[in-house]
């Protein structure tokens, strides 16, 4: 029964460093795989995409989406998950996703998975009610997030200009607060926030191991918080590409809120969030039907 779903691949035109054209041709495969064709490149806007998964839905079983974790995100914001499943294939640069799901080979291999795979039940992070997540965090990684998208839209690409925004933003733009961390009621108090990770998979982009403590389906919030300084973050840096980062306090829970000595922006699955001086976050079980 499985390999008789119908699937339905949806793409973001406006992600990543290739034309509508070339999308349509690295998708060709997986799209004669999945018998699908391929939808969204039509459309200007995020909106206009998130407008078009939601039509998508009513004609399929399973809907693709070809992108990166950005795209995922919004489209995995736009529709009911816990009802309707969808898959991923991976297309942007960082694609922490990709790691998450452990996939393996080209788009083929991992079209072939999703075809013969089963769906899992996963959860998302809720985020001031505002946004569903799969990794989020307050602090510097919404700094260099604000400030690769900069560099990006003055034509940059690849990981140099993520590596640009750390710079960038550690040592000019981001200015630490001190706050106050709440996890099921339990209190601290932390001098110098760097960096609040909150998240229900174990990897950021480019493979890199930040909590590997994190599992998708344990209906727990996996958090750490950061205030070291240069040479501890380098380290953690270097220990979440081999054996995953250790640096900072970590813990675990449903519910995790932060107060600020002022605001600080977040990021939701590598998209610019919001700025705010404090923030909520909450586990949303089996919110997510995801088949590989």
């Amino acid at each position: 029964m499985m390999n008789e779903m119908r699937y339905a691949i949806i793409t973001n035109p406006a992600s990543g460093n290739m034309t509508a054209d070339m999308k349509l041709s690295i998708l060709a495969e997986a799209a004669a795989i999945l018998d699908s064709e391929i939808f969204g490149l039509d459309t200007d806007t995020a909106e206009d995409l998130c407008l078009c998964a939601q039509e998508l839905i009513n004609h399929c079983d399973v809907l693709v989406i070809a992108g990166g974790d950005g795209t995922l995100s919004d489209i995995i914001n736009a529709i009911d998950t816990a009802q309707v499943p969808v898959a991923y294939l991976p297309l942007g640069t960082g694609n922490a996703m990709r790691y998450a799901l452990n996939y393996k080979g080209n788009l083929a291999d991992i079209s072939m998975r999703i075809k013969e795979g089963g769906i899992h039940r996963y959860d998302l992070i809720d985020c001031d009610g505002k946004k569903r997540a799969f990794m989020t965090s307050v602090g510097i990684e919404g700094t260099i997030i604000r400030l690769r998208d900069r560099y990006i839209a003055q034509g940059a690409t690849g990981i140099k200009t993520y590596i640009k925004s750390v710079i960038h933003a550690y040592f000019k733009t981001y200015k630490r607060a001190a706050a106050t961390i709440t996890v099921d009621g339990t209190n601290f108090k932390v001098k110098n926030l760097l960096s609040l990770m909150v998240v229900k998979q174990p990897y950021y982009g480019f493979g890199a191991n930040m909590m590997p403590e994190a599992r998708f389906d344990d209906q727990q919030l996996h958090i750490r918080w950061v205030n070291s300084g240069l040479f501890k973050c380098m380290v953690g840096a270097a220990a979440s590409l081999t054996i995953g980062n250790r640096t900072g306090y970590y813990c675990h829970g449903e519910r995790a809120t932060i107060k600020l000595a002022h605001p600080l922006f977040n990021q939701i699955d590598g998209n610019e969030g919001w700025s705010s001086d404090a923030f909520t976050f909450t586990v949303l079980p089996n919110a997510l039907k995801i088949k590989f």
